[in-house]
């Protein structure tokens, strides 16, 4: 499978591309272009739809027993407020 890149308008501010040019300069990358897809490559593996439902496996893996209790013990305050509430 062969892969195209498209190409894309994009405005930064002057600062931006300063530093696109130092990094580049310094031979961190050989063009703006390929620090900008690289960045935006690193943001999309961060924040894709993949690497968010992985952050939520990861974080609800394992369950906390205080967190636990501290829900539904918030919870039934919650329901028993409600009704006290509706029951003046």
């Amino acid at each position: 499978m062969i892969s195209v890149s498209v190409p894309i308008t994009t405005r930064l501010d002057e600062q931006a591309v300063e530093a696109l040019d130092r990094a580049v300069a310094a031979g961190l990358a050989t063009t703006r272009a390929a620090l900008v897809a690289t960045a935006v490559g690193e943001w999309l593996s961060r924040h894709g739809e993949e690497a968010i439902a992985e952050s939520y496996r990861r974080r609800y893996e394992h369950t906390d027993a205080a967190e636990t209790e501290l829900i539904a013990r918030l919870g039934a305050f919650s329901a028993a407020t409600c009704l006290d509430n509706d029951n003046p």
